[in-house]
């Protein structure tokens, strides 16, 4: 079971080292967000999958689910809002970055 953790913490450091990357190597904010909102995303749901497996009580495991949850609805809708007020106040993306009409 230990092996299953450890699988689970190291994808977490990997996904939250690759949204750090993309923070460090995208052109503009947009795709900067994009890639740390995804990173951050997956980096916690895997650190909380090893958290709960590693939990020795029910009541630990229900509070990790609850704040996993809270997190998935909350991170990716505020990154949306911020890029949303970033376009609204006029913040345009990287010449090279594509857009998509819609």
């Amino acid at each position: 079971m230990n092996w299953i953790v450890y699988i689970c913490f190291f994808g977490s450091f990997l996904a939250f080292g690759l949204g750090t990357l993309g923070l460090f190597r995208f052109p503009d904010s947009y795709t900067r967000m994009h890639a740390v909102g995804m990173g951050d995303t997956l980096g916690v749901g895997l650190l909380a999958l090893g958290l709960f497996l590693l939990c020795p009580s029910w009541t630990l495991r229900i509070k990790l689910m609850v704040i996993l949850f809270l997190f998935w609805i909350l991170n990716p809708t505020m990154t949306h809002l911020i890029a949303k007020a970033g376009l609204i106040h006029g913040v345009r993306p990287a010449k090279v970055t594509k857009l998509r009409k819609g």
